[in-house]
């Protein structure tokens, strides 16, 4: 064998090699690194998020987030129960969370009952324009959990799991303290939704037990709590709830709704965060995280 023909062979293992290599970086390069914190098992079902009364506390950016390394871009829908069918979407961290509604105060002002009717028009068109799926998990916070629960008997077999963070259940007695409130802010009549009379009538009319879930979804409760002037939520508002509900009530609460008042028989109630108030439940990534595991 010549110098000449060795030569050649020994380039062309080089080449081998080097392929090789390039290869392995590759394959190995789309793999995440350990510890990254993607999500490598997809989630069953798309992910539908539901604010609360005049949407003034809204869902922090950490939260959705970690909703979204879960879940994935594109598969959580952050639903407003406005007026406006504008549909957009929010960059988070490299992925997409799909908004349909105007992220402003108009949200989560009408009755339990209107709200429902507005979000399931915008879920209809949300399946059949944006990808949406068939059935789907809820995860609401406060006022916007009984409005989840009028569309799950709006939308027969269709909500997976419900999830509900800081959801009045059984009505807050701070309805009632700051009804004259509701008329500042256009929302006379989702404040009167949230007295406890209103929500006892409302749970006789939809209990929990016959909720028409897909096969065998279930709703799930998560609760808060505060412990005194230093939680004050957006403007203080907690701070004055929290004031109100112990020396009038002398109940414990989140800023909103007293202890143990975030969940009612039927549902399984899965967490009491005891360091977060009513705001920051829907902040906190420890609750996204939370939500994230109990949702297959």
């Amino acid at each position: 064998m010549t110098r000449k023909s060795n030569g050649r062979e020994a380039a062309s293992m080089k080449r081998k090699v080097l392929c090789l290599c390039l290869l392995s970086a590759f394959v190995f390069g789309l793999l995440p690194p350990p510890g990254s914190g993607k999500t490598t098992v997809p989630k069953k079902y798309d992910l539908v998020l539901i604010h609360g009364f005049n949407n003034r506390h809204q869902w922090g950016y950490e939260f959705l987030n970690r909703l979204a390394r879960s879940w994935g871009s594109g598969n959580v829908y952050v639903v407003y129960s406005n007026s406006s069918m504008k549909v957009w979407s929010m960059p988070v961290q490299g992925k997409r969370v799909i908004m349909m509604g105007a992220k402003n105060h108009q949200a989560g002002n009408d009755s339990i009952e209107e709200q429902a009717r507005v979000i399931s028009r915008k879920i209809s068109i949300l399946q059949k324009q944006y990808g949406l799926g068939k059935n789907y998990y809820i995860l609401a916070h406060s006022m916007g959990g009984l409005v989840a629960r009028r569309l799950v008997y709006m939308r027969p077999g269709e909500v997976v799991d419900l999830v509900t963070l800081g959801t009045p259940h059984q009505g807050t007695p701070l309805a009632k303290e700051y009804e004259w409130l509701g008329m500042f802010v256009n929302g006379q009549e989702g404040i009167k939704d949230v007295t406890p009379e209103a929500v006892a009538r409302f749970n006789r009319r939809f209990p929990v037990e016959k909720s028409p879930f897909f096969q065998d979804g279930k709703l799930y409760t998560i609760a808060g709590d505060a412990d005194g002037w230093g939680d004050r939520g957006w403007k203080g508002e907690l701070a004055v709830g929290w004031t109100l509900l112990t020396l009038k009530y002398h109940t414990d609460s989140d800023g909103v709704v007293e202890e143990g008042k975030a969940t009612l028989p039927g549902a399984y109630h899965v967490k009491t965060f005891w360091h977060l108030n009513h705001l920051e439940l829907i902040q906190s990534p420890l609750v996204a995280e939370f939500v994230s595991k109990l949702l297959p």
